[in-house]
Formats: structure tokens, C-alpha cells, sequence
């Protein structure tokens, strides 16, 4: 018969536990039948709570219904359930620029869930994009590496050549959209970027629009776009490297143009395409295509990006006049930025 664990034990365990940062697991407990309805009940109250707050973006009632479902979850033991929520908790908080927080919890997330699963697959991803947005690019190949190198989750070769492109391709334009944003305060002129937009929107192809901003970019963004195209694509299969297209290639003027107008949705998508916007509402409710309609993209768009601290003239100009070319239907299908669940969609 086993000795008894004295209560000094215990507490030894759970003080070392704390000192490696690992979380103890839950006491289970034995639920009778109508507490388990009644958590289940709670749960189903809580979940559009969390969805409704995921979606508008707010991030303080997000944490709290989280706090709450937390307590549901541990209790009924589903800590997968309980990750799922936390994983969107936290890309909420990269969108909110809350790295710190959206770091630590997708660290905590990995120690919950075995590296076989998707959920651990997307938090590792997620949090390579959180170290690219802070600019800690070795930081964020150690992630970069466990995802490509990931063979366990995704088992179907022609899906995980997808993921991988697709994943490489993220990769690429959060490095991209990080060399570019500045702490500085960058001021523009409505009416005269207006005035440019219409100009290139008369003379210029979308061809020579990428071009452009290829062109327009720093040495610094392309050297780094090169490095982590490089390292990633290093990673895989030969047979894969072979069908992607050479970092070399990668940031040549038009492909880098690209890849850094890709990135900008992540900036700007929100004021174009939320249908509660004020240039979405002017876009539908006007004839499509008109001088208000485009100078209020213009605008969104200039403002947008300089709030980010980017304030290269020429890219304003040029991301501008191709949303305008795209129209905002179309450029809000193709360019909605991808979210967790398109993480595990992916991995499926």
C-alpha cells in the first residue's frame, strides 16, 4: 500500500512547479450529473459572448469572458476547448499589439496540448508572427522551424506542401509590414495624395504599381524579406524548395511590391472593409467607382498606413490606386487576413 504524500510534499511540488513555469494540472473532481449540466449551460451562454467579442475586436470584455470559460473548462476537463479559446484570446491581443501578453499566453498554450495537434501547430505559428512583429527575427525562426519541420500534424503530403507555402508566404509579409512601421508621426495631405492617385490610376498598369513600391521599399526591408524567405525555405523538403520561387527572385522589384501590398491588409482591412465603415458604406451606397468613392479609399488608406509610421509617399500612392483598381469587393474577398481558424482549416 502507498505511504500517504505529506501536505510539505505537495506544497514542494507546487512551489517547484511555479519556479519552472509550468502550470499544475487541475484537481479533478467528481461532478454529479446536474453540475455537469449546469457547467455545460454556462458554457453555452458564454461561448457568443466570447465569439461577439472576438469579433468586434474587443479585446477587455475578450479576457474576461475567457477568465470565465476557464473556470467551466478546468472544471469539466476539457483543456483542449479551453486552448481553442485562449489561441484566439491571444491573436486578438497581437492584432492590439499586446505582444507581451499574446506571447506568454501562446507559450502557456503549447505546454497544454501535445505537438501532434493543430492547436499546437497554430500557437507555435503564431507565435513566430508575434516575435516578426517585434522585430526579433531569431526569436522567431526558432518557431518558424518548428512549424516547417512539423511533420506530425498535418500527415497528407500534397496538404502540407500547401500549408507550407501558404505559412512561408505569411511569414514573408509579417517581416515585410514590421521593417516598414516607425515610431515616427507621419503627416499627409489628403487632397494632394488624392490628386497623385488619380494620376497613376491613368498612366500606370498594376504591373508597374508593384513595381513601384518594389522599388520604393528600403534595402533594409528586402534584406530582411530575404533572410527569412531563405531560412524558411531552407527548411523544407528539396523537393518542395523546387516548385517556390528563390528568395533571389522573392525580393526582385514587382514580387516584392507584392508581397509588401499583401501586407498591408493587416493595416488597412478594417477601415475599408468593415461594413460599419464609413469608406464601405460610401463605396455601396454610391455609384461604384466615383471621385468620393475613391477619395475616401485614398484617404482610409493614406491614413491608415501613416499611423502605422509608414509614410514612403509612393507607396501610399500606389496601394491606393491598386485597391481602388480592385474594388473594394473584390480587394475584400482576396486580401481578408487570415485568422487562427484559418491556421487549423489549413492543417486539416
Amino acid at each position: 500500500m502507498t505511504e500517504p504524500r505529506k501536505i510539505n510534499d505537495i506544497f514542494n511540488d507546487l512551489l517547484k512547479q511555479k519556479m519552472e513555469g509550468k502550470p499544475s494540472k487541475p484537481v479533478k473532481q467528481k461532478l454529479s450529473i446536474l453540475q455537469v449540466e449546469s457547467l455545460n449551460n454556462r458554457l453555452d451562454r458564454l461561448t457568443p459572448q466570447f465569439k461577439k467579442a472576438i469579433q468586434e475586436k474587443n479585446i477587455v470584455d475578450a479576457k474576461t469572458v475567457v477568465s470565465d470559460l476557464q473556470q467551466v473548462l478546468r472544471t469539466l476537463g476539457k483543456t483542449t476547448k479551453l486552448v481553442e479559446f485562449k489561441n484566439q484570446l491571444f491573436e486578438l491581443a497581437l492584432e492590439e499589439k499586446d505582444y507581451d501578453f499574446a506571447i506568454d499566453g501562446f507559450l502557456s498554450n503549447r505546454t497544454l496540448v501535445n505537438n501532434s495537434t493543430r492547436l499546437h501547430l497554430e500557437a507555435t505559428a503564431l507565435l513566430a508572427i508575434a516575435y516578426l512583429r517585434k522585430s526579433e527575427i531569431e526569436k522567431a525562426k526558432l518557431f518558424i522551424k518548428e512549424v516547417l519541420e512539423n511533420k506530425k500534424v498535418i500527415k497528407t503530403e500534397a496538404t502540407r506542401e500547401k500549408f507550407n507555402k501558404e505559412i512561408i508566404a505569411r511569414f514573408d509579409e509579417e517581416c515585410a509590414l514590421a521593417s516598414l512601421n516607425s515610431n515616427r508621426i507621419i503627416e499627409i495631405n489628403i487632397d494632394e495624395l488624392h490628386q497623385e492617385v488619380i494620376k497613376v490610376l491613368e498612366t500606370s498598369t498594376n504591373e508597374q504599381l508593384y513595381i513601384t513600391i518594389g522599388k520604393t521599399v528600403p534595402k533594409f526591408t528586402k534584406d530582411l524579406l530575404y533572410e527569412v524567405d531563405k531560412f524558411s525555405k531552407n527548411l523544407l523538403p528539396y523537393k518542395e524548395q523546387k516548385v517556390l520561387p528563390p528568395p533571389e527572385e522573392i525580393i526582385k522589384d514587382e514580387p516584392a511590391g507584392k508581397t509588401v501590398f499583401s501586407s498591408f491588409k493587416r493595416v488597412v482591412y478594417n477601415s475599408l472593409c468593415d461594413p460599419k465603415s464609413e469608406v464601405y458604406k460610401a463605396w455601396y451606397s454610391n455609384a461604384v467607382g466615383s471621385v468620393v468613392d475613391k477619395k475616401y479609399i485614398t484617404a482610409a488608406v493614406g491614413l491608415a498606413l501613416a499611423g502605422q509610421g509608414i509614410g514612403f509617399t509612393a507607396l501610399l500612392i500606389s496601394a491606393a490606386a491598386l485597391i481602388i483598381r480592385f474594388g473594394l469587393d473584390i480587394y475584400c474577398e482576396k486580401y481578408k487576413p487570415a485568422t487562427v481558424t484559418e491556421f487549423r482549416r489549413k492543417s486539416n
